[in-house]
Order: structure tokens, then C-alpha cells, then sequence
């Protein structure tokens, strides 16, 4: 009965420890705490693995393989929770966190190198592996019990993120280890020896409860592993690996090579998924560039109260949008940034140098001028940085997902667009149809940045309305598209099809036109959104020219086509009736 018992548990532990590897790493590679989720994950998977056949074959030294295996997921589940911590925190616990790294590198190879290091290990498949009191055991549960200390301590200390709504899950599948970390000490060195069953499904219970904890994190942060996603394809695996396994059962596999079936089914449906999602995230790379180098105009930054009313506008529906209980907006005024608009953060007309809030592009960084901001996006005009958009953490998760993060460095831009119109004014003051007309164009900049957070489309009909504009010359695959689909076009070809959504998408494009008359270049930068549609797949022109034509660098010309193709996405989906 313990013989089953103990198989059935290491079999699935196996398989779902392998499974949520793949998984995880697949929907979150870019993903530091998903990396290292990953890696504890395969490490366990490698240790059920061996535990399995250990119940059929016991070959000398596969105990210490197992220790090894348990000291990597154990390093791996300590840094996942130090990901959590702030930078500052974890800059605090370096020293320590190396000495245990360096504790547990010096326990696998005295595992390896001491003479009989486990002692007893022949026969023994139900059991505990014992360890006579050695230093290999010494270092090896020295190892484990700070690991567990250290991570209990990051999650309730600090800021205590253990005890937040996104945290406790962390800590839940953390006090899952902690209990198997001290059985696991003491059954190495207690005679009797005590049941294995007991310590596996320990492990495999607070590393299951983990793996929920960093699909969770996934979810809230970068909602790419979704809460249907993750319980859908679980059953769906589950259910083609019960499959196989019973069929293997039935045609009279050994017990010892069905779990080695039950690895492969696994293993091959796994990287099946991971290659998918893999060519998928390639095919879209291009779409996060976040660099922001906008064109050179000399001007002195002045400020009115129409313009803080904008900004503060803006900024309000930024900060509900995204969540984030604090921000601000600060303008350039000579050498130093002065706040414009603020939510719970700083007052309205406080002055920072420049040096404390300059950025390339968005960055997540400590202030200590500003200690309730964690993310600064910058706007430039030029090779000049003339305002700054700062936002406070998340108040429903530990952190913004990249599309969070692409819809900020969004809104700076605007903000920027919004600062350099009011920059000219003053120049244009004796000129009332100049000034009028600059009005204009604010409002409209306006529109849009408000615009951006209350129509702000998903990433697929993004990369649908991008792939549209990529064949709008080619009728029959415009027709053909999955775009035409998500809007509804209807006709009796797919020839006619595809017509009627190019000319849906030209007509959207003439839409993002400031002005009836497109003014003699340099283009001022409210055109930059449709000059660059507009010119690069309406007319065909080569990036390199509209570059040229608009006097920017690469990196703010690929950052300036990623937010036009999503103010194009917006405005289409105010149009048409979206179709899911």
C-alpha cells in the first residue's frame, strides 16, 4: 500500500512539476521571476524523476543526485522571492544571499565527493535517505534551514510583501517548504527511518502552490498566463497524459517504463508549446521598442492654467486606468522640472533638478526626492527631455505588465506633444490665427492622450490592425485577414472583402490628420502620427526617407509607428463594431 501510494505521488508530482515548467517558461520567459519559477520547477521535475525509479532500480549515488536537485530548487524558490523585494532590498541582502548561494554550491559537491555521504542507501525505496552526522549533512541542512529563514524573513519583513493580496500566495506555498525543509533535516538523521511519501508530497505541495503563486504574478503582471488559460491546458494535459498512460497499462508496460512514457508525453506536448509561443513573440518583437528621441525645437518651457488643466486631466485617468494610487507631471522650466499636475504624490509647483528626474526612457528607479514614485517616463522634444511622467506602484499587484508600461511611455509622449504646442504659443502671439490654430491642434493631442487609456485596445487587435496595414495593397490577403473578421466586413469575394477594409483603413489613417494642409517639412510633431502611417504603407515611402522627412532617429521613428498603429486600433474600434 505505501508502495503505491508513493508511486502515484512521485508519477504526478513528476509530470506536473515538468508540465508547469514548459508552461510557465513559455507564456513568461523575458520574466525574471518566471525564469527562475521555471528552473525550481525542472529541478523538482528532475528529482520525482529519480525518485520514481528509484523504486525499481537503486543504483548507488542517485541520493546525492536528489539532494542536488532539491539545493538548486531551494536556491532557485529563495531567489524568485528576492525578485519580489524592492532593488534597494535586494542590493541590502547581496552579501548574504551569495554566502548561502556559495553554502549550497559547497554541500552538492561534498555530497558528490564524501565517502558515503548517505549511508543505507541500498534497499531503501519507501524511505527517507539517511545521512550520518557528517559535514556533508551539517552544510547540507545548514543550507536548507537558512534558505527557509531567509525566504519567511524577505516575505514578512521589508515590505512585508508577503502579507499583500498578491504576496500571501508566495508566502502560502512557502510554509509548504518550510515544513518539508525541516522533516526532511531531521529524517535524514532519525532511526527509525522515516516515510519518503511524506516528504514528497510536502514538496510537491509547496511547489505546486509556488507555481500557482508565479502563474498568479504572470497573470496580474504581464497577463499573459490568464486563469482560464492555466486551468484549461492543465486538464487538457492531464488528460492526454492519463490517456497514454492507460493505454500503456493495458498493452503491459513495466511500472518503471511508464513513467518514463509519462515523462516524454509530457516533455514533446511541452516544447510543442513552448516553440508555438516562441515564433509568436518573434513574429511581435518589434512592437515593444520604447525609445523616445523626438526632433530639436529651442524653446522656453512656460506653462498656463489651460495647460495644467490638461495635464491634470490626464494624468487622474492615467493613474485610475493603471491603478496607481500616485503620480505627477512635471514640465522643464530652464534647469530644472517644475510640477505641473499631481495626484497624492508632490505639490503642484515643486521644482526638481534636472538631474533627479532624467531618464532615457521609462524607468523604473528609487527617488529619494520622490519616494512614493517607482516609474518615470520621459517626453522629449528633440535630443530635449521637457517633461517627465511619474507614476506610484500598482495597488492590485506587484507590478505593471509590459502593455501597463507601453500605454505610459504612451501618454508621456502625447504629454510631451501637449508642452511643445504650449511652447509655441507665446512665439505666436500677435499671429491670432496661428494661435488659434495651435489650440486646436492641443485639443486635439488632448483627445487622444484621454483617449488612449479609455479606448485602450488588446495586443492582438493591435498586431491584427499592424499585419492590415503591412498587406494593404494585397486585396486578397487584406480579405483573407483575421482583421476583416474582428470588423465585420462583409462581401460577396474576398477580393471585395479586402477592398472594403483597405479603404476603411485609408480612411482611418486621413482621420489621424491634424489639419487639412499638411504643412512644408520639418513636420511639426502633432503630425507624426499620420505622416508615418501615411507615408509608409499608403505611399509605400522606405523608412529611411519618412526619417529623414520627419528629422528623427530610428529609435523614436519605431516608437512613434507603435503608437500611431495603436491610436489607429482605438480609433477603429470607436468606428466599427469589434467582433470577438
Amino acid at each position: 500500500m505505501l508502495f503505491q501510494a508513493t508511486l502515484w505521488v512521485d508519477l504526478i508530482a513528476m509530470a506536473t512539476c515538468l508540465w508547469m515548467a514548459f508552461y510557465l517558461f513559455a507564456r513568461g520567459f523575458l520574466n525574471k521571476v518566471i525564469l527562475r519559477g521555471s528552473i525550481l520547477l525542472l529541478a523538482l521535475s528532475a528529482f520525482f524523476f529519480g525518485a520514481y525509479n528509484n523504486l525499481f532500480e537503486q543504483i548507488p549515488g542517485t541520493a546525492a543526485w536528489r539532494a542536488m536537485f532539491l539545493i538548486i530548487g531551494i536556491g532557485a524558490w529563495h531567489d524568485i522571492i528576492l525578485q519580489l523585494l524592492s532593488e534597494n532590498a535586494r542590493k541590502k541582502h547581496l552579501p548574504w544571499t551569495a554566502s548561502l548561494y556559495t553554502l549550497g554550491l559547497v554541500a552538492i559537491l561534498l555530497l558528490f565527493t564524501a565517502k558515503n555521504a548517505f549511508i543505507g542507501e541500498a534497499g531503501n525505496i519507501l524511505y527517507v535517505a539517511r545521512m550520518g552526522l557528517s559535514l556533508p549533512y551539517i552544510l547540507y541542512g545548514m543550507f536548507e534551514l537558512f534558505a527557509f529563514i531567509s525566504i519567511m524573513y524577505n516575505l514578512l519583513a521589508h515590505d512585508k510583501v508577503g502579507l499583500t493580496s498578491a504576496g500571501r500566495y508566495f508566502l502560502f506555498a512557502s510554509l509548504f517548504a518550510a515544513a518539508d525543509g525541516l522533516y526532511g533535516v531531521f529524517a535524514l538523521a532519525l532511526a527509525p527511518p522515516m516515510p519518503r511519501i511524506i516528504q514528497d508530497i510536502l514538496i510537491f505541495g509547496g511547489v505546486f502552490t509556488i507555481g500557482i503563486s508565479v502563474a498568479r504574478h504572470q497573470s496580474l503582471v504581464e497577463r499573459r498566463t490568464t486563469l482560464q488559460d492555466f486551468p484549461l491546458t492543465l486538464l487538457t494535459v492531464s488528460l492526454i497524459t492519463t490517456a497514454y498512460t492507460l493505454t500503456a497499462l493495458r498493452f503491459g508496460l513495466s511500472l518503471q517504463r511508464v513513467g518514463m512514457l509519462t515523462a516524454f508525453v509530457v516533455l514533446t506536448h511541452a516544447l510543442y508549446d513552448l516553440i508555438r509561443e516562441f515564433l509568436e513573440r518573434l513574429r511581435i518583437r518589434d512592437e515593444t521598442l520604447l525609445r523616445k528621441k523626438l526632433r530639436q525645437l529651442e524653446s522656453e518651457a512656460t506653462t498656463d492654467s489651460m495647460l495644467q488643466q490638461r495635464l491634470q486631466e490626464g494624468l487622474n485617468l492615467l493613474c485610475n486606468t493603471l491603478n496607481a494610487p500616485n503620480g505627477f507631471v512635471a514640465i522643464k522650466r530652464g534647469g530644472e522640472f517644475v510640477v505641473a499636475a499631481s495626484r497624492q504624490s508632490v505639490e503642484v509647483e515643486r521644482r526638481f533638478p534636472a538631474s533627479a528626474v532624467s531618464c532615457e526612457d521609462v524607468t523604473n528607479l528609487q527617488n529619494d526626492q520622490i519616494p512614493s514614485i517607482a516609474w518615470f517616463a520621459p517626453s522629449f522634444d528633440g535630443q530635449t527631455q521637457i517633461a517627465v511622467v511619474g507614476i506610484s506602484k500598482p495597488a492590485n499587484k506587484l507590478d505593471y505588465s509590459r502593455g501597463d508600461l507601453d500605454l505610459l511611455s504612451e501618454v508621456a509622449d502625447q504629454v510631451g506633444t501637449i508642452v511643445s504646442l504650449n511652447n509655441l504659443q507665446p512665439k505666436l502671439h500677435q499671429n491670432d490665427t496661428q494661435s488659434d490654430l495651435i489650440e486646436k491642434e492641443a485639443n486635439i493631442v488632448t483627445s487622444e492622450m484621454l483617449g488612449a487609456m479609455e479606448f485602450n485596445p488588446d495586443e492582438e487587435f493591435v498586431r491584427n490592425v499592424e499585419e492590415g496595414l503591412r498587406r494593404l495593397s494585397d486585396y486578397i490577403a487584406l480579405g483573407q485577414s483575421s482583421l476583416a473578421d474582428k470588423l465585420g466586413v462583409k462581401a460577396g469575394s474576398h477580393i471585395e472583402r479586402g477592398r472594403d477594409l483597405q479603404k476603411i483603413l485609408i480612411e482611418s489613417i486621413e482621420l489621424l490628420r491634424p489639419a487639412e494642409k499638411r504643412p512644408p517639412e520639418p513636420l511639426p510633431r502633432v503630425w507624426y502620427n499620420h505622416a508615418v502611417l501615411h507615408d509608409a504603407y499608403v505611399e509605400g515611402v522606405p523608412n529611411r526617407e519618412i526619417m529623414a522627412r520627419l528629422y528623427i532617429s530610428e529609435g523614436t521613428f519605431n516608437r512613434t509607428r507603435r503608437n500611431a498603429i495603436r491610436g489607429l486600433a482605438r480609433l477603429l474600434m470607436e468606428k466599427q463594431p469589434i467582433t470577438k
